[in-house]
């Protein structure tokens, strides 16, 4: 029979039924959650997790606890952003007992006055009906490593798993196994402690994208019986800037891993882990505790829609997807969107700095320019001019995104896009390979279509099809 959580080893106990106790923010969670074969958020928590990173805080008024989401590939994101204080706390909550996300909170520390503001689903566990909720590596708690079953749910040793570990608001992270006959802890490490280090909360998770500020997979692509590097799910993932603000990230569907790395490092992160993903993954936030607030990236925006009042004094036409759009004349500027293969924009000012030369294609908007990424054309020139290279090395890859005709067959309708960044695949299918993407504008002739996983899609080339629905493609039949 499965045992309860013991006081000596500071495990709080769940209290399932009481929802609205003192102290706690009214319950109106929206609770979000998506998985492999699902498109929409829901607000019905689907699965019971054994543990949970969590944010309390005692000031909502503080803005120390934001919620933004945005859209990664044409895939659904939310992030929690926590920084923090004397008022506010990120910390590892566990109930040996699997729970709904939204009750898995710690009691003791809202009678201290903290109020619940939300939290992720954290580590991976079993799914066996004898162990189900039983943590597959550490669950550390107030500086104590928690139990299942009278075991201590340390680090998993040798399985390929890295673990966060969180100290007085500082995230670092360990890896605790072989890699190609080599030991990849440190002298510390002992099996029935982990790493003896004075860490309050510890939860493992999969591997690493960024550790130290450094882009990099501690766990040297190591795994355990499932690759997590190749899942291809719905994934949560913990995450902290250089200012120790703490990120809280749920991706709702498959993303490519290079753009998730891509995606972090845009983000600003020093350390980022992957936690349990699929069906597990999902975010519960509290609205009067946490404040709204738009990206900070705006992937989702490929278009620059503010032109100066002020003549052109030229044009410059872009040469690859995602092209950062920044505030000012460098890349340590904010980024405000990104432009895309194809595009064409007036340039009102040039500018030299760290090896490229910047257009200025819009208010406080500017793209970064050298040969192979931009073709600048000056006012009265009949023939593009293309930026010299410069000694830097290009961080955005060009990605094919021109749809080659079709002649052979006859043309059944027209496609009109209506969305930015709609991925173009090479068969009807969400699992078939990307060729590229398309933008808002965009008018393809249409060979072909075929229903098929929720979506109408057309064939807009012999090997290109793009998935519509009625609010991303306006079809108009011949």
């Amino acid at each position: 029979m499965r045992r309860k959580n013991m006081i000596r080893l500071s495990v709080i106990p769940v209290l399932c039924t009481v929802l609205f106790s003192s102290g706690v923010c009214r319950v109106s969670a929206e609770e979000i959650h998506h998985a492999w074969d699902e498109t929409n958020r829901v607000k019905t928590l689907r699965r019971e997790v054994p543990t949970a990173i969590t944010v309390y805080t005692k000031d909502a008024s503080a803005g120390e606890v934001t919620h933004e989401e945005g859209v990664l590939d044409g895939v659904a994101y939310d992030i929690l952003r926590a920084r923090p204080s004397e008022n506010t706390i990120v910390q590892v909550d566990y109930s040996e007992t699997p729970v709904p996300l939204n009750q898995l909170r710690d009691e003791e520390r809202i009678a201290q006055g903290y109020r619940y503001a939300g939290g992720v689903n954290a580590g991976y566990f079993s799914n066996s009906d004898e162990e189900y909720g039983k943590p597959v590596g550490a669950v550390r708690r107030s500086n104590e490593w928690t139990s299942w079953n009278w075991a201590a749910n340390t680090p998993a040793y040798g399985n390929g798993f890295a673990t966060a570990y969180i100290n007085d608001g500082d995230l670092e992270l360990k890896y605790h196994g072989w890699s190609w006959g080599m030991w990849l802890g440190d002298n510390s490490w002992q099996w029935w402690t982990g790493y003896t280090i004075d860490a309050d909360y510890a939860v493992s998770g999969s591997f690493t994208y960024y550790a130290d500020g450094i882009q990099q997979d501690i766990t040297n692509g190591d795994h355990g019986g499932i690759n997590y590097h190749t899942f291809g799910r719905a994934v949560t993932i913990l995450a902290q800037k250089p200012d120790k603000q703490f990120l809280l990230i749920t991706i709702y569907g498959t993303v490519a891993e290079d753009r998730i790395t891509s995606f972090l490092g845009e983000l600003g992160v020093s350390d980022a882990i992957r936690m349990d993903g699929g069906g597990s993954a999902q975010m519960v936030y509290e609205t009067d505790c946490v404040q709204e607030v738009k990206p900070e990236l705006a992937w989702t925006e490929g278009s620059v829609d503010t032109e100066p009042d002020e003549p052109a004094i030229g044009s410059v036409k872009v040469l690859v997807d995602r092209l950062r759009v920044r505030s000012a004349a460098g890349t340590s500027s904010a980024v405000r969107s990104t432009v895309m293969n194809g595009e064409t924009y007036p340039v009102y000012e040039t500018k030299d700095a760290e090896g490229y030369t910047w257009y200025r294609i819009g208010v406080s908007q500017w793209i970064a320019g050298q040969q192979g990424w931009t073709e600048y054309t000056a006012s009265g020139e009949s023939t593009a001019v293309s930026t010299p290279e410069p000694t830097p090395v290009p961080t955005v890859a060009p990605a094919q995104t021109a749809v080659p005709e079709v002649q052979s067959d006859p043309v059944i309708g027209t496609a009109e896009v209506l969305v930015d960044r709609l991925n173009i695949r090479q068969g009807p299918s969400t699992r078939t390979n990307r060729s590229g993407m398309t933008n808002t504008g965009k008018v393809y002739d249409v060979y072909e279509t075929k229903e098929a996983e929720g979506y109408t899609w057309y064939r807009i080339s012999s090997t290109q099809w793009i998935a519509g629905t009625d609010t991303w493609v306006k079809y108009t039949a011949k």
